[in-house]
C-alpha cells in the first residue's frame, strides 16, 4: 500500500473522530443546559442565549431521534444522550482506532 494512500486514510479516520467529537460535544452540552433552563440558572429570554439554546437543541434532537423512538423515557428522565455518547464512544473504540491500526500495519 502506498505511503499517500496510508496517510489520507489515517487522515481520514482522524477527521471522523473528530466529527464524532464534535457531535458529543454539541449533546453534552445542550442537555447540560437544558438541565440549566430547567432549574432557572440560565434565561432563554435573552436572544442570545434563546438562539444558541435553539440551535444547540435543533442539532441534537436530530442526532437523538433515532435513538428515541426505540428507548422510551425512564420516570421522565431522557437517556438517549446517554446511549448517544456510549455509541459513540463504541464507535470510536471498536471501530476506528482497530481500523487504524490495521492501516498502520498494512502501510508498513
Amino acid at each position: 500500500m502506498s505511503p499517500f494512500l496510508v496517510t489520507f486514510l489515517l487522515n481520514l479516520l482522524a477527521l471522523f473522530g473528530s466529527i464524532l467529537n464534535i457531535l458529543k460535544l454539541i449533546v453534552l452540552v445542550a442537555a447540560v443546559l437544558s438541565w440549566l433552563v430547567t432549574f432557572d440558572v440560565v434565561n432563554v429570554r435573552n436572544r442570545t442565549v434563546y438562539q444558541i439554546m435553539a440551535m444547540l437543541q435543533n442539532i441534537s434532537d436530530r442526532l437523538l431521534f433515532p435513538i428515541r423512538r426505540f428507548v422510551p423515557s425512564i420516570a421522565g428522565l431522557d437517556v438517549s444522550p446517554l446511549i448517544f455518547l456510549f455509541l459513540c464512544w463504541m464507535v470510536q473504540r471498536l471501530l476506528l482506532e482497530p481500523l487504524a491500526i490495521q492501516i498502520q500495519t498494512l502501510g508498513g
